[in-house]
């Protein structure tokens, strides 16, 4: 298979695993159930991705990486700060309170006692794998003489609070909907102002 069709066969899939994941749960989820969904065989399910742990570890991967671009296309640059700051929000934003993370969400969390191997996976392919490069950007921010602050992972976690607020609880509890592109963006915006009016050198 070509890799370009091995790349949309491959997000096909994933794709198909979060809407299962939605519909049945983690527990109830099913390689056979993804397999049968995606038009693909057991055998290749099992051969990318290893086993039901390993394919949502896969999609929370895919989640975080394209949130780690957007800081990672600027760990070199000079773009100004809060535009920076807006496109990782808007990102961040758009990816926590999307229907992909909030299925993986509600089944992490109502696994956490007896399953707690998917929440694992939330924590270190997830948070872990996307915070440390926001900091390191943040820290270069200081470095430039442009942001001031003593514990950049506060800073970090204070950006994040502006950021969400309430609002990736009550999409869990199913309160709210996904929001607009627009709205993303407003949030994010403002977030930043919040952010710089605390931490602006």
């Amino acid at each position: 298979m070509k890799e370009p069709d091995r790349a949309g066969r491959r997000d096909r899939i994933l794709d198909v695993a979060v809407a299962a994941l939605a519909e049945y749960g983690y527990r109830d989820t099913t390689m056979l159930e993804v397999a049968r969904r995606a038009s693909a065989s057991k055998e290749t399910l099992y051969a990318w991705f290893g086993n039901k742990p390993g394919l949502f570890q896969a999609v929370i991967e895919r989640n975080a990486e394209a949130v780690r671009n957007v800081v990672d296309g600027h760990l070199h640059g000079d773009a100004p700060v809060e535009a920076v700051l807006t496109d990782f929000g808007n990102a961040l934003a758009g990816l926590l309170l999307g229907e992909s993370a909030v299925a993986i969400n509600r089944a992490a969390i109502s696994e956490a006692r007896t399953a707690p191997i998917l929440a694992r996976i939330l924590s270190e392919s997830g948070r872990e794998a996307t915070l440390p490069v926001f900091i390191r950007y943040l820290e270069r921010c200081r470095s430039r003489g442009v942001l001031d602050f003593d514990d950049p992972e506060e800073a970090a976690e204070t950006f994040i609070g502006l950021l969400l607020g309430d609002a990736q609880v009550r999409r869990l509890l199913g309160v709210t909907t996904t929001p607009t592109s627009a709205r993303l963006r407003t949030r994010a915006k403002l977030a930043s102002r919040k952010f710089l009016l605390l931490y602006g050198a």
